[in-house]
């Protein structure tokens, strides 16, 4: 299972070499831009093609959608860090490339959340008003990490592989967006890029333990994770438009204000649940664990594009 042309010790000779320290990406209290947008049109796809929005509202949209991205990815590095420092204990008195390869993305996990502390202060400051976003990171993880090992390792290798595909197929090629914020995003890629690797790894690990049963049974525990990240999106949604509306008399219909919080959500759900549970990594891996699971997982990946 899993023809891997790489080991730890390979991902700890590239982490190695990619490594950056917080100042390198973002000073404390460095002022944000707002005349750009921050993340490319396909991962506000829905929003970008929304009728009836003027362009200031678009911008401030996509830049609202920025700022909750990075928490996200913040909201969900919470139980990837506790995961990972499971993982590491086990291998104390083990593979020494393991240990290494599995301390260092602890490490820079913590790093990436400081970072995105970092970013969400200044943003704070410098949009006018402070945007809400998803806070209850420890009870999440807490509800995620209550499933099997192997369902937490599917759920993390969507997360990290996704990451990889926003970077390579939108955030890289789009020349209109923010460029401090495009370089943020490749330094975060820089280093997931060897923790999806290492997600691998560990997956492969604790499958070679499961019996088929527990590994179809892995598979719909990682299904309702998503549905369960579904609705976290949702709550995003409402935090996104009271965000937009704040401090502005704000007229919309009924039916604008529905359309708005659907191209909303849209755009979440492809960003977060359909890039992930289409990646071809994530695909691959599924179908060698359960087929029949991996077609469940197509099925529903559909309605999130």
């Amino acid at each position: 299972m899993f023809d891997l042309k790489f080991d730890y010790g390979d991902c700890v000779s590239h982490s190695e070499r990619v490594s950056w320290s917080l100042d390198d990406v973002m000073e404390e209290g460095q002022a944000l831009d707002f005349t750009k947008p921050f993340l490319p049109r396909d991962l506000v796809r829905h929003v970008a093609d929304l009728d009836g929005l003027d362009e200031p509202t678009r911008l401030r949209l996509n830049q609202i959608a920025g700022n909750a991205y990075l928490n996200l990815f913040q909201f969900v590095e919470e139980y990837i860090l506790a995961t990972m420092m499971e993982h590491a204990q086990a291998e104390v008195f083990g593979d020494v490339d393991a240990l290494r390869a599995l301390t260092r993305m602890v490490d820079e996990e913590l790093k990436h959340q400081q970072l995105f502390h970092r970013f969400r202060r200044s943003f704070d400051r410098d949009f006018g008003h402070r945007c809400g976003v998803l806070e209850s990171a420890a009870a999440v993880a807490q509800v995620i990490m209550s499933h099997s090992p192997l369902a937490v390792m599917l759920i993390t290798l969507h997360i990290e592989w996704m990451t990889q595909q926003h970077y390579t197929e939108s955030v890289r090629k789009d020349e209109s967006i923010d460029p401090f914020f495009k370089s943020l995003l490749r330094h975060h890629w820089l280093e997931e890029s060897q923790h999806a690797r290492i997600d691998m790894l560990e997956t492969r690990k604790i499958a070679s333990y499961a019996d088929q049963e527990a590994r179809d049974q892995a598979v719909s525990e990682y299904l309702a994770i998503v549905e369960a990240f579904d609705g976290l999106l949702a709550d995003q949604v409402d935090l996104d438009v009271a965000s937009l509306d704040a401090g502005a008399a704000v007229e919309r219909s009924p039916e604008a204000d529905g359309a708005l919080r659907t191209a909303i959500h849209q755009s979440y759900r492809r960003t977060f649940l359909w890039y992930g549970m289409t990646n071809k990594n994530v695909v691959d891996c599924l179908q060698q664990l359960s087929p029949d699971g991996a077609r469940k997982v197509a099925d529903h990946a559909g309605r999130f594009a």
